[in-house]
């Protein structure tokens, strides 16, 4: 492979980071793996030895039991990898921000904020002169390592062995079902201007239960790479087919991952019908019998079901791949389905492109670089 130059703060950091001992990511997988099935399914989780070696996921966990909402997977593995990176450069002081809001300096806040990052969780040496602070934002990096005395920070971002840079919704397409590129989608996402006109012919009608995965290299890198520059990240921290924490730059990312692209007609966020004659058609060819807004299909009419994660309880019916109805809106009986037509969602369609980095090795990335 070619080697590729670092800028000054890539060097700096990824020189430390490399200087010490290889070190493992908190938890192995199947421990991992046990942490989150539980918290999932809210069973009972032994908290306290979680707290003290990973006292941000304790807190997470803890939240997800008062608020009834499950920890996102990026947030879990967040708090694992920043505690992992708070360990090799031995800094001990853990400080949860949201309830201990005067523990990072009001220099550090306000540095942090011109770079649209909200302090979550801070790790620190005992006199607070270097802090990590792991951080949220829709349009900021996942953590910052901060030296307070100059305000010299190092942007970084964690990302699971195989993860998305990003997945926003794309522009709400007309009844036609056309992909539909908007001057304000590309100015707020200008990473994917590429990958989309490469799919300009794109009939989400047509694709709907199947996701678009042919995109060129270079536009799934030019995804990505732009996703980085964007958040101004400096490195990405990510873990190597052995499990051990590994640091390589935001900016080379196609040198060490396998790059996939991908549009979903039926992406993660639903909204009420914006295309309702397409609705209308998807419900006449299943059958579905009309009086004024209320719709009755035969259970077996319908595409599939939608269950809630982990009980396994019917929460929905699916129309199609991108239309359903909530079961709480439905009357329910014992071969037929009745709802009201305005109660339909649909799925909003998304891009992203994926990182996978499952064939990492600490050693290869370390000699790469010299370091």
């Amino acid at each position: 492979m070619r080697k590729i130059a670092l800028s000054k703060l890539q060097k700096e950091i990824m020189l430390e980071f490399y200087s010490k001992v290889p070190t493992r990511v908190l938890f192995t997988k199947d421990e991992r793996k046990k942490i989150w099935d539980k918290t999932r399914k809210k069973e009972i989780v032994e908290l306290k030895t979680i707290e003290k070696s990973c006292p941000a996921l304790a807190h997470q966990i803890k939240k997800s039991y008062e608020t009834n909402q499950n920890i996102q997977s990026a947030v879990f593995s967040e708090c694992i990898y920043a505690q992992t990176l708070a360990n090799i450069f031995e800094l001990p002081i853990f400080a949860n921000c949201f309830t201990n809001k005067s523990f990072v300096p009001q220099k550090v806040s306000e540095l942090l904020k011109s770079y649209n990052l909200v302090p979550r969780y801070a790790y620190s040496t005992k006199n607070k002169s270097r802090m990590l602070i792991q951080a949220g934002g829709c349009c900021g990096v996942d953590s910052a390592l901060i030296v307070v005395r100059d305000l010299n920070i190092y942007t970084i971002e964690f990302k699971e062995p195989y993860a998305k840079a990003s997945e926003p919704d794309l522009p709400k397409y007309k009844e036609d079902g056309n992909l539909l590129i908007t001057k304000d989608f590309l100015k707020n996402y200008p990473q994917y201007g590429q990958m989309l006109s490469e799919q300009k012919s794109l009939n989400f009608f047509i694709l709907m239960g199947n996701n678009e995965h042919n995109f060129s290299v270079e536009s799934i890198n030019i995804a990505i790479s732009k996703n980085y520059v964007k958040k101004y990240a400096d490195v990405i921290c990510t873990e190597d087919m052995d499990g051990y924490l590994v640091m390589i730059p935001a900016n080379q990312i196609s040198v060490w991952a396998q790059l996939e692209g991908e549009i979903r007609p039926a992406g993660r966020n639903h909204y009420t019908v914006w295309t309702p004659e397409a609705l209308k058609s998807q419900l006449k060819r299943s059958g579905a019998i009309f009086k004024e807004n209320l719709i009755t299909i035969s259970k077996k009419n319908f595409y599939d079901v939608r269950k809630e994660r982990g009980s396994g309880k019917i929460s929905g019916f699916k129309i199609s791949p991108i239309f359903f109805v909530y079961a709480n809106d439905c009357y329910i009986q014992k071969s037929n389905v009745t709802f009201n037509i305005n109660s339909v969602r649909q799925l909003n369609p998304t891009i992203t492109a994926k990182m996978n980095f499952k064939k990492l090795s600490i050693g290869e990335v370390k000699g790469y670089y010299s370091l």
